[in-house]
């Protein structure tokens, strides 16, 4: 379907067409994945912009104006977000002959691009922004924005297999696992939701030939065995993992391959291992941040909190209170926002 023609529709509805505004001679790709890839570019004023180019195909089954009409409603809500922690929609634009979705380029790359640079940042307020997004998408009635990409049960087997075949080990992070941002100042920022709102309805995004997208690791067990699509209790699943990660700098369960922890987390109902020398039991704040933690991750989704209950829980937490009381935690978290 033309690109032009769902770019008209959201013009119509207020989104910006910054299709004649790019200067695509200073464009390459940074990053790319089974559903769309990034590039980095600049508008002709100089402005740095990321640009999220989005492979689709048209329904048959559907008029193009329902198509349209849907396409439109669900970008558009992207487009009203205002929040310091969820990664803001600039505009549209038709860009080597798809439809990309343009942001102002965040300079610190994706999170755990920035932790590897920075390895002393604030951790715990890293964290509590990113509930903070989540919070806030989800009070706006935005649902399934959080770091992955769902696959029924089936289709991961075939990925499995896939990647028995090819002899993979260990998870390769994927443009789609990497959607927490930060910006230039620190501040952590959800990106890339506006794709996930809509893959099963107008937009229906293709999967690459050449890439394995899939993220078991950040995936509710619910997902997995395919008992259910998107939720909010599948995004505080993914949330807790994240924070997780945010404080370890590792991905979840990095000692299982894919094949391992599907069967751990579906079947056996397993939850990540405590990290005592970052989360120190004896500490005064280390016992609830593993206690809020292990509630994102029950497995029963209508026992789980809620994003904002999460978020009430971890924004007093800081460095100082997971120290380990009475000497220093080998994985103290230093408290740089100060800096």
């Amino acid at each position: 379907m033309p690109c032009i023609e769902v770019v008209e529709v959201l013009v119509k509805r207020g989104c910006a067409d910054l299709t004649n505004l790019l200067d695509d001679s200073t464009s390459f790709p940074v990053a790319n994945g089974g559903l769309g890839d990034v590039f980095s570019g600049q508008l002709r004023d100089g402005t740095p912009v990321a640009i999220k180019t989005i492979r689709t195909h048209y329904d048959p089954h559907r008029s193009a104006r329902v198509y349209h009409k849907q396409a439109a409603k669900e970008i558009y809500t992207w487009s009203k977000c205002k929040h310091p922690n969820v990664v803001g929609l600039v505009g549209l634009a038709v860009f080597r002959d798809c439809l990309a979705m343009i942001s102002r380029w965040q300079e610190n790359g994706t999170l755990p691009q920035y932790l590897s640079k920075n390895p002393s940042a604030n951790r715990c307020k890293l964290s509590t922004s990113i509930c903070a997004g989540l919070v806030y998408l989800h009070d706006n009635d935005i649902v399934r924005t959080l770091f992955i990409r769902h696959h029924n049960l089936r289709a991961l087997l075939r990925l499995l297999t896939c990647c028995i075949l090819a002899g993979a080990r260990r998870p390769k992070r994927t443009l789609l696992q990497a959607n927490v941002l930060v910006s230039k100042d620190g501040t952590a920022m959800l990106a890339d939701f506006g794709n996930a709102t809509m893959l099963y309805t107008s937009l229906q995004f293709t999967q690459s030939s050449t890439s394995i997208t899939s993220t078991p690791r950040w995936t509710a067990p619910e997902i997995l065995e395919g008992l259910t699509r998107h939720t909010e209790a599948g995004d505080v699943y993914s949330l807790g993992m994240t924070i997780l990660e945010t404080f370890t700098s590792k991905v979840p369960f990095p000692d299982k391959v894919d094949l391992a922890l599907i069967f751990h987390v579906v079947l056996q109902k397993s939850i990540p291992t405590r990290p005592n020398k970052i989360i120190p039991p004896k500490s005064i704040d280390g016992d609830r941040l593993w206690s809020i933690l292990t509630k994102c991750w029950t497995y029963n989704p209508k026992n789980r909190p809620i994003a904002r209950g999460i978020w009430e829980g971890i924004k007093s937490i800081t460095p100082d209170t997971l120290m380990v009381i009475g000497g220093k935690a080998e994985g103290k978290l230093k408290d740089n926002s100060k800096e």
